[in-house]
């Protein structure tokens, strides 16, 4: 009995925070739309993880969005480096090309 009555308590705490999650992603739609215009304007988007001798502030803008994008399949992501910095390589997949399609129309 106590088992259950724990995954219900837990089960609404899962709801709760997909709630939020929700809402979060309703009102950031702006900014999610204009990073995936912005990488099919650009073909491959880069932006730096590791510069040497720098402090980086636009990966922490940009990461969690760029992380929901894609784990949405709407953008993928690799790694490259070089000798002195390592960066993110972004570019649509074939889905966000799509969509990239449909949101310049919807403007």
């Amino acid at each position: 009995m106590m088992s259950s009555e724990l995954k219900v308590v837990l089960q609404k705490v899962a709801e709760e925070d997909f709630e939020t999650e929700e809402t979060k992603i309703e009102q950031e739609l702006q900014r999610y739309k204009s990073l995936i215009l912005e990488i099919a304007k650009a073909k491959k988007w880069d932006i730096p993880v590791w510069v040497e001798g720098s402090e980086l502030k636009d990966l922490k803008k940009y990461e969690k969005d760029l992380n929901l994008l894609e784990r949405s399949n709407l953008i993928k992501g690799q790694m490259k480096y070089t000798d002195r910095n390592a960066y993110r390589q972004y570019e649509l997949t074939k889905k966000g090309l799509e969509l990239a399609k449909k949101l310049l129309k919807e403007a």
